[in-house]
């Protein structure tokens, strides 16, 4: 699996900055040797969700190495060149700039298009991508992204305005969130205690433990996606996307989760009527680390329907 560096590779591990040849898995998985990219592989291109990392989601994607070329994002939001700021728009350039340094910049002899998937804010961030660069993309997933259309983007105008976004974003509980702990097995038992860990299979939260820290001499360990970018992300989520369905060039496709507080029937209904195909998954907003397998399924039959020239 190649990882897409973060453009401030220099504040990442040299495992992370550096474009790699083999699939990262975590203790409970077998390693096995992948292909370095070519041509005649598809190539998918993997945004993470807001506080985690690209390689947290290894038991969803290393399966796929398989058949495609990964480009998993290391973590996004922390490069100063690209500070997180209105609707996002900072992010949107900065994942652009990701696959520009990994693949060349597009129309380049050498560029290739990927197949753009997101979970959460990664989905929001490859649907913005689409629309400024849909040369880049053959078809875009997006796994319970907060995509935010007609009321929902008012309400979020209007939260922003009036300074209650804290209250209506996990802005506010984000805020001053625990980030360290003495071991490995204390942050599990911590979180096994959290509800939006509570449903992770155990490797996937195994893997988030792993990939989404920083070890320190002592044998403690503390989160490696600032808490503190985190909440401006949420504090910054799009509301200026209505009516950007008419604008897109490339087939998108929503796969929301059956019990997301997010992405709820109502929400799900409105985004149909902007004219967006929605399909559902097993599990609630975090339900590609709740049920990999069954997410992995859904991912390949949606790009069968989307891109079936990449799937023969």
């Amino acid at each position: 699996m190649m990882t897409v560096p973060s453009r401030n590779a220099s504040s990442a591990s040299a495992g992370q900055a550096a474009v790699a040849g083999a699939v990262e898995v975590t203790p409970q998985a077998e390693p096995r040797e992948v292909s370095e990219p070519r041509e005649s592989r598809p190539l998918l291109a993997f945004a993470h969700a807001n506080g985690f990392t690209g390689a947290c989601y290894n038991s969803l994607l290393a399966p796929l190495a398989e058949s495609f070329d990964l480009l998993p994002v290391d973590r996004l939001a922390h490069d100063p060149a690209y500070p997180v700021g209105r609707n996002l728009i900072a992010l949107r350039d900065e994942w652009l700039a990701c696959l520009d340094t990994a693949l060349g910049p597009v129309g380049t002899p050498d560029s290739r298009k990927v197949i753009g998937v997101g979970h959460s804010l990664g989905g929001v961030v490859n649907y913005m991508a689409a629309l400024k660069q849909p040369a880049r993309f053959h078809c875009v997933i997006l796994l319970d992204p907060p995509l935010m259309l007609g009321r929902d983007a008012i309400g979020l105008k209007i939260a922003k305005r009036f300074g209650f976004i804290d209250r209506v974003t996990p802005a506010g509980r984000t805020r001053g969130r625990r980030a360290r702990w003495d071991s490995p097995q204390a942050m599990h038992d911590y979180l096994r205690r959290r509800s939006l860990f509570a449903n992770f299979t155990p490797r996937a939260l195994a893997d988030y433990i792993e990939h989404a820290t920083h070890r320190h001499g002592d044998g403690s360990l503390s989160l490696s996606f600032d808490t503190r970018h985190e909440v401006e992300i949420f504090r910054h989520l799009s509301d200026h996307l209505t009516g950007s369905v008419a604008r897109l060039k490339v087939p998108v496709k929503i796969l929301a989760g059956e019990q997301s507080d997010l992405l709820t029937p109502p929400r799900i209904a409105r985004l149909q009527r902007a004219g967006l195909e929605v399909a559902t998954v097993p599990g609630g907003h975090m339900y590609p680390f709740e049920h990999p397998d069954l997410t992995r399924e859904a991912l390949l039959a949606t790009l069968t329907q989307l891109a079936p020239e990449l799937m023969a």
